[in-house]
């Protein structure tokens, strides 16, 4: 069995890697963008997915005025699907399988999804605040 140092240890090393790691360049799906919530009055997670456009420079625009779409913007963007669920497995299964059109096009952006939703759930179960990373 590994030392409560040694496993603090490790958790500290993990966060420094993930915090360096979420400061990367990446590249935007143009099939939109995903705001997820949790819903505590049905105990559901909450998957908004948005439309965008990308633009030139590779940033996300409203694609109705075409304004840069920040994370800190507040969009007039109503979302164009939204998917709820009890659990991450539950609203995962809803935007990748069946016959599609699916909102994801890109691998990356699944997987973030993926772990994203699994925070949204644990946050959901244990009582904690999600915060989208």
């Amino acid at each position: 069995m590994k030392s409560p140092e040694f496993l603090e240890d490790l958790i500290n090393s993990i966060k420094l890697l993930d915090d360096r790691l979420s400061r990367r360049r990446i590249e935007l799906d143009p099939n939109g963008y995903f705001l997820i919530k949790i819903d505590l009055q049905t105990n559901e997670l909450i998957l908004e997915h948005y439309l965008n456009n990308i633009d030139h420079k590779g940033r996300a625009t409203d694609p109705e005025s075409g304004e840069l779409i920040g994370c800190k913007t507040k969009s007039r963007n109503q979302p164009k699907y939204i998917y709820r669920g009890k659990s991450a497995k539950q609203v995962g299964i809803q935007i990748s399988e069946g016959h599609g059109p699916y909102p994801i096009s890109r691998l990356d952006h699944a997987i973030y999804i993926g772990r994203e939703l699994q925070r949204a759930e644990k946050c959901l179960t244990s009582g904690e605040e999600y915060i989208q990373d």
